[in-house]
């Protein structure tokens, strides 16, 4: 979840976050939001989906 403190207003599909908070809950914070194209813009090497286990994120970053 995204910590309330946040000023993200709506639940986006994709985020990038700093912080992982544990309370009563876990929380993500220092979060922005992010297109999925940017980690195939910015990391090539690293986001090759050939490698990735299948999955739901496979499938959803298969689509972009």
């Amino acid at each position: 979840m995204i910590h309330p403190s946040t000023v993200i207003d709506r639940k986006p599909d994709w985020v990038m976050y700093n912080e992982f908070v544990l309370t009563s809950r876990n929380y993500i914070r220092t979060v922005t939001i992010i297109q999925p194209e940017w980690l195939f813009e910015v990391a090539p090497e690293y986001y090759n989906l050939s490698e990735f286990k299948g999955g739901e994120t496979v499938r959803r970053l298969e689509r972009v």
